[in-house]
C-alpha cells in the first residue's frame, strides 16, 4: 500500500513541476558557479532547467535538465590582461562587457529558437553590469528573479525599493566603517548619485538595446514588448548573494532574499586521495593559496612570485598552491597544482590560512568552513570583501600593487601566530550556519512562490506605485509650503484689517473730540 502510494506522490511532482529558463553567459567559471547552484537547487526541487552557459561542462547530466552552450561570449575576456586592465581603474570596458555578454549569447541560434518559440514559467538571470536582462523574462511574460552574486548595492535596492541606505551603510566599493563620519558619510552620498547617475546616462543605451534584442522575440510570440522601465522594475524576487556574519544588516523588502553559501554543497565531497593523505599527514598545518578563476597565477608578475615561493617555502606548514603552470625548484613544503577542490580543502581541519584574491565566493567558502584569510585583493569587490572581512576580525590584507613581499611575510606571521583570527572565523563559521533552513532550499521556496502568486506582489515594496517626488515627499512639501504661504497672506491680509480698523477707530474718536472741542468753543 505504501509503495504505490509513494510513486503517485512522485508522478504527482513531477508532473506539477515547472519549466525554468536559467540565464548565466558570464564568461567566468566562478559567475557559473553560481548559476549552477541555482540550476542544482531548483532540478532538486524536481522543476525542469534550461541553463544557459558557456560552460556546458560544468553541469553533470540529470534528470530535468536541458544545457544551452552560449560559449561565444568567452571571446570576450579573450586576450584581455585582467591584472593590468583592473589595477589601472579601466571600468569603462567592464560596463561594456556587460551589454556585449547578453548581446552575443542572444546571437546563439538555438537560444534564439528556444525564446521564440518554447513556454516557461520563469526566468532566473544575474545581474551583470548590464540591466538588459530584464527583456527575457519581459519577452516571455512569466516572472523574473534576479540575482546579485555579491552583497546589496544601491543599484540593487533601487530596482526592489528605495535607496534608503546611502546615510548609514557604505556603498559596495566604498571602505569605510559602521559609523561612518560626517565626511565619509558625505563621500558616501557623492559615490551613490554618481552611480545613479552612471545608472541614468546609461539609460538610453540599454533601452535602445532592449528593443533591438526582444523585440523580435516578442513578436515572434504574439506578445507586445513592454517598455524598458516597466520591465526593469517588475522583479518578483531578488536573491542576494549576501548573509548579515560577512556583510551588514540591513532593512529590504520580503522579496529580497539573502542565500549566500547556496552554491556550496552541504555534504562536501571527498579530496581526492593523494590531497587527503597530505593534509592529513600535516598536523602541524596547511596554507591554502588561490586567486581564483579569473586572476591567472601565471599571470603573476616573476619578481613577485618569486617573493611567494621564498616566503611561502620559510614556513613551518604545508602549502598548497592553485597555480596553472608547473614551477620548477619548489621548496619541499609547496605544492602547486593547476586545480584544487576548494571547499573540500577548507573544510580539512589542519587548514589554518587562506590566502586568497578576495573573491566573494572565496569568501563565503572561508567563512562556511571557519578558515581565517589573508586577502590580496585585485579588483572589482575584492578589495571591499577583503576590508569587511579585515572590519570583521577573521582577516588581514595585503595591496596587490605596490607589492611589498615584507608586507606579506608580516601579514602571515601575525595571522598564524595570533590565535585569535582562527577563533574569530570559527565564531563566524557557527553565525552563517544558524539559520532555520539551508539557502538552497529558500531558492526553490521563493521560485515556486513568484510562479504561484503571478509574480510575487504580496512581497514586493509598494515604493514603485509612486512617483520619485512622491516617495520623497516633494509634493507634501510643496503643498505645505503653499498652505503656509496661502496662511502667511491671509494672516497679513487679516493684520491689516485689523489695524485698519483700530486705526479707523482711533481717527473717528480724534474727529469727535474735536468736533465737541468746537463745539464747546462756540
Amino acid at each position: 500500500m505504501k509503495l504505490p502510494l509513494l510513486l503517485c506522490l512522485l508522478a504527482l511532482s513531477t508532473a506539477y513541476g515547472h519549466r525554468i529558463l536559467c540565464m548565466f553567459p558570464v564568461p567566468t567559471r566562478s559567475h557559473n558557479i553560481l548559476g549552477k547552484g541555482i540550476a542544482d537547487a531548483l532540478l532538486q526541487a524536481g522543476h525542469e532547467v534550461t541553463y544557459v552557459t558557456p560552460y556546458p561542462d560544468i553541469m553533470k547530466p540529470a534528470k530535468g535538465l536541458r544545457v544551452v552552450n552560449v560559449n561565444a561570449t568567452l571571446k570576450i575576456f579573450e586576450g584581455m590582461d585582467i591584472i593590468n586592465t583592473a589595477t589601472k581603474g579601466d571600468f569603462r570596458k567592464v560596463l561594456a562587457y556587460g551589454r556585449d555578454i547578453i548581446s552575443i549569447a542572444m546571437e546563439t541560434p538555438e537560444l534564439q529558437n528556444i525564446l521564440k518559440k518554447e513556454d516557461f514559467d520563469a526566468v532566473v538571470s544575474e545581474w551583470f553590469f548590464s540591466d538588459v536582462n530584464a527583456g527575457i523574462a519581459a519577452a516571455l511574460r512569466v516572472p523574473w528573479i534576479l540575482l546579485s552574486g555579491t552583497v546589496m548595492s544601491s543599484h540593487m535596492e533601487s530596482l526592489v525599493d528605495d535607496i534608503r541606505t546611502t546615510a548609514i551603510i557604505p556603498a559596495l566599493l566604498a571602505e569605510f566603517p559602521i559609523p561612518m563620519s560626517l565626511w565619509q558619510r558625505l563621500m558616501n552620498t557623492f559615490i551613490t548619485a554618481g552611480m545613479t547617475f552612471g545608472t541614468w546616462l546609461d539609460q538610453a543605451s540599454n533601452e535602445a538595446l532592449y528593443h533591438s534584442l526582444f523585440g523580435p522575440i516578442a513578436e515572434a510570440r504574439g506578445v507586445t514588448l513592454p517598455p524598458y522601465m516597466d520591465a526593469l522594475y517588475n522583479v518578483s524576487i531578488l536573491f542576494s548573494n549576501s548573509h548579515p556574519s560577512m556583510s551588514t544588516a540591513q532593512s529590504l523588502p520580503p522579496n529580497v532574499v539573502q542565500i549566500a553559501g547556496y552554491h556550496i554543497d552541504m555534504k562536501i565531497p571527498p579530496l581526492p586521495k593523494d590531497l587527503q593523505d597530505l593534509l592529513d599527514g600535516s598536523p602541524q598545518g596547511v596554507v591554502y593559496f588561490s586567486m581564483g578563476s579569473v586572476v591567472k597565477s601565471a599571470a603573476i608578475p616573476l619578481e613577485q612570485r618569486q617573493d611567494l615561493i621564498r616566503v611561502l617555502g620559510a614556513l613551518p606548514y604545508t602549502v598548497l598552491w592553485k597555480f596553472e603552470e608547473p614551477i620548477e625548484g619548489l621548496p619541499k613544503n609547496v605544492h602547486v597544482r593547476p586545480w584544487m577542490p576548494q571547499p573540500s580543502i577548507l573544510a580539512h581541519p589542519n587548514v589554518r590560512l587562506f590566502i586568497t584574491h578576495g573573491g566573494m565566493l572565496s569568501a563565503l567558502e572561508a567563512v562556511n568552513a571557519g578558515v581565517p584569510l589573508l586577502s590580496i585583493p585585485v579588483y572589482g569587490d575584492q578589495s571591499t570583501n577583503a576590508f569587511r572581512s579585515v572590519v570583521a576580525g577573521y582577516a588581514l590584507r595585503v595591496p596587490f600593487r605596490p607589492w611589498s613581499a615584507a608586507a606579506f611575510e608580516d601579514a602571515l606571521k601575525e595571522i598564524l601566530g595570533n590565535d585569535s583570527y582562527y577563533k574569530r572565523a570559527k565564531h563566524l563559521s557557527k553565525v552563517f550556519h544558524n539559520r532555520p533552513v539551508e539557502p538552497s532550499k529558500l531558492i526553490s521556496h521563493y521560485v515556486e512562490t513568484a510562479i504561484e502568486t503571478q509574480g510575487a506582489y504580496h512581497l514586493r515594496s509598494p515604493s514603485r506605485h509612486y512617483q520619485w517626488y512622491e516617495r520623497y515627499m516633494f509634493d507634501q512639501l510643496v503643498v505645505i509650503l503653499a498652505v503656509l504661504y496661502i496662511l502667511g497672506k491671509i494672516l497679513k491680509a487679516l493684520f491689516r484689517f485689523i489695524k485698519s480698523l483700530f486705526v479707523g477707530s482711533k481717527v473717528s474718536k480724534v474727529k469727535k473730540e474735536t468736533k465737541s472741542k468746537k463745539v464747546k468753543a462756540q
